[in-house]
Parts: C-alpha cells; sequence; structure tokens
C-alpha cells in the first residue's frame, strides 16, 4: 500500500500523461488542468489538516453510483460549473489506485469535452515537433488569415528571448549575459547616476558576442562587448516611492557598452541602492509577433477591424504556445525579458514612442528568479532614438513600466 504522497504523485502522472494536461502547484498538492476550457482543472489535491483529498469534476449520476461503491466518497462543496460537479476523495480512505485512476479518466473526459475547436487546436499543435515558422503558418490556416500571410511574415521579427533559472554572482561567469546582480564594469567607469546624480538601478548586462551567434535581432547591435542597463526603475526596493512620473523622462535610464578588451571586475552596488538576485540567462531567438494595434508595422498595414481581430486571436495563440513552450508558462501575457522584436503590452501603447521616433530596445519582466517584480506581474520596456540605436548607439532611452 503506498503512502499518501507516494499516492500523490503517482496519481498526478497519471493525470499529467493526459493530451494536453499542465501541471501547477507543488509536489504536495498539485493541480492539473487542461488549458483553454471552461474551469479547466481536472484533478486538484488540497491539505485540511493532516488530511489530503483528491478533487475532481463528475456528473451526477456518476457520483451516485460511484459513491453506492464507496460510501467515503463525498460531494465537494464547490458550486457546479457549466453542467458538472465536483466529488472529493480523502487519499488515506485506502480505495484502489486503479479506481481513482479511472475517476481522474472521467474529469479529463468531462473537461475534454467542454473545449471548442480552438482548444483543441492549441493542443493539437502543442504536441507537434516545436517549429516557430510552421507553428504560425497552421494558426494563420485556422484563423482565416491566407490572404495577410505574406504581410503576417513580413511582420514577425527575430528577438532573442532571456531565459533565467536560479543563480548567484559566483555561479555566473564575469562578463556573462544576467538579469539583476552585480554588473561586470571596468574600474575606471563611474557607476551610472541621474541628473540629480543619485545612483541608478542595475537590471541586466548582456554579452554581445554570445547575442551575435544567435543572430543580431536589431539593426545597429555591436556584436561584441558588454551592455550593462541601469535605471531609476528598481532603485529602490518595492513598495518606496521613487518613480512617479519616470516614464516621461529621458535620462532616467542608462546603457553603458563595454568594449571587448577592457578589462572588467564585478562591482558593489552603492549603499541604499536595490539589487536584484543575480540570474543567469540562457539567450534563445524566436520569431515575435505584434500584440497591439497601434505598434507601427501592423498600424501600416491598414487592415479592417475584422482583420485585426482575427490576426490578434492567432498572435495570442502564437504567444501562448510560444511562451508555454519556452517558459513553460502558457498565458499568452506570460512575462519575460526580450532583446528586440515586439514588446508585450498588457496596457496601452505609449504614445511617447511615435511622438518621439523611438524604436524597442529591450524588454525587463517580472522574474521570480530575480527576485524582481514590476506591478502585478507587469514589465519595463525600454526604447533608444532610432536612428542612434541603428548605428549602435544607446542615446535617448527611454523607459515605461506597466503592470499586468
Amino acid at each position: 500500500m503506498p503512502t499518501v504522497k507516494q499516492l500523490i504523485r503517482e496519481l498526478a502522472k497519471h493525470a499529467r500523461a493526459k493530451k494536453g494536461a499542465e501541471q501547477s502547484g507543488g509536489l504536495e498538492c498539485p493541480e492539473v488542468e487542461l488549458p483553454g476550457a471552461l474551469w479547466p482543472a481536472f484533478f486538484e489535491v488540497e491539505r485540511d489538516g493532516d488530511e489530503y483529498f483528491v478533487l475532481l469534476p463528475v456528473l451526477k449520476d456518476a457520483l451516485k453510483r460511484h459513491r453506492g461503491k464507496y460510501p467515503v466518497i463525498r460531494k465537494s462543496h464547490w458550486q457546479e460549473r457549466d453542467g458538472h460537479i465536483y466529488l472529493e476523495v480523502p487519499l488515506d480512505a485506502g480505495l484502489p489506485v486503479e479506481f481513482l485512476k479511472l475517476l481522474i479518466d472521467e474529469a479529463y473526459a468531462i473537461v475534454w469535452n467542454k473545449l471548442d475547436a480552438n482548444g483543441r487546436l492549441m493542443i493539437e499543435l502543442v504536441s507537434l515537433p516545436y517549429d516557430e515558422p510552421k507553428l504560425m503558418d497552421r494558426l494563420i490556416e485556422f484563423h482565416n488569415l491566407k490572404e495577410q500571410r505574406r504581410a503576417i511574415r513580413k511582420l514577425a521579427r527575430h528577438a532573442i528571448l532571456l531565459r533565467t533559472k536560479v543563480s548567484s554572482e559566483a555561479k555566473i561567469p564575469l562578463g556573462a549575459t544576467k538579469i539583476g546582480g552585480r554588473p561586470d564594469l571596468s574600474a575606471r567607469t563611474e557607476w551610472p547616476a541621474d541628473r540629480d546624480g543619485k545612483p541608478l538601478a542595475f537590471l541586466a548586462q548582456i554579452n554581445l558576442a554570445e547575442i551575435a551567434r544567435l543572430g543580431t535581432p536589431i539593426k545597429g547591435l555591436p556584436s561584441k562587448g558588454l551592455l550593462s542597463v541601469f535605471s531609476v526603475w528598481g532603485r529602490t526596493a518595492e513598495g518606496d516611492d521613487n518613480t512617479e512620473g519616470v516614464e516621461e523622462e529621458t535620462g532616467w535610464t542608462v546603457v553603458l557598452h563595454t568594449l571587448p578588451r577592457v578589462k572588467v571586475e564585478r562591482r558593489k552596488t552603492p549603499c541604499g541602492i536595490h539589487s536584484f538576485r543575480a540570474a543567469a540567462v540562457e539567450p534563445t531567438p524566436i520569431l515575435s509577433l505584434p500584440n497591439h494595434r497601434a505598434e507601427p508595422a501592423l498600424a501600416a498595414l491598414g487592415w479592417t477591424d475584422d482583420e485585426y481581430e482575427r490576426f490578434d486571436e492567432m498572435q495570442s495563440d502564437y504567444r501562448s504556445i510560444q511562451m508555454g513552450h519556452w517558459l513553460k508558462n502558457s498565458d499568452s501575457f506570460a512575462s519575460h525579458h526580450l532583446l528586440g522584436g515586439y514588446a508585450l503590452f498588457q496596457q496601452e501603447f505609449p504614445e511617447e514612442v511615435l511622438e518621439k521616433g523611438l524604436a524597442m530596445f529591450l524588454q525587463i519582466g517580472t522574474d521570480d528568479n530575480a527576485r524582481m517584480g514590476w506591478g502585478d506581474g507587469g514589465e519595463l520596456t525600454f526604447y533608444a532614438d532610432a536612428r542612434t540605436l541603428a548605428k549602435g548607439r544607446f542615446e535617448r532611452i527611454w523607459g515605461t513600466c506597466q503592470g499586468g
């Protein structure tokens, strides 16, 4: 007879094996769901004191049948949802494992049958070998955008997704790409400060040679050396008031380019300036699509409302599968770090981008690995003067913060 914890692991593994299933929660109380469905969870473990029990969607007649065989099964206090109710099974009740797996099979079938055509297509696409151009084409077909195919292919931009993992300063080599931590600078380089002389927070550094090997995502981006990003954003710990109106100013963010042959050292953060945890980065090339109608390249197409709405659904599905593959988060608004490409906008498109002739340079997202957060799962987005950026210079850097 397995222990309760062993049983939880075995049942969660059975649920995860279902087509399209995704697990969240920890090992102790996992939740497995089918993204795209209404009320998508079909297996969930909860704890009440020392008791663990599993919650599963079930049809009323099936619940009556199961309770007739095993009276320990009970109806959950959860309300009826979209034609089904929920049952609870104490995991220490000694019910046969195969019977519990049968309950999971029935629960999965209930949720699967609620999926629409788009939901089932998404699961099918996720199960295929990952190929972004082919994925884009499949979604263009599904969303009836064949006539717009050529324009969408031209819209797609090469970008570098900066995927992080938990690390430490000691484990990250000098001059390597990283988010947070302490910067690697020349001993002669002064720590950047704002126009009032107050030091800025260090957010990220990018090893340009590493990026160049993957394909430069920004015209004019140098192919060697180290870029270091400092900003008023994040200068103090969350909750301190230091950023009101920052997005309306230039000069509050500084990008330094250290040449490749310059000797660097890991610098200490000035007293009173917030420092994030160092997170190692794996740069990953991706194809980026715009997610806001005001993006100049998209707006210039002059599409009708119907064409744009179909494209918006298509790019949302594309981003969902893309983020699910690379970040294990299938939310189309999953926060992330991106060099080049199109910024993710969870709110309005900044008018200043159009007014000031700016080009997207870098987006820094909310990241638990770096203990970095912007609003409720939001992002910092940094733009540079488009003309000087194309010449490899980082002037008139302008940043904005949007919460989730």
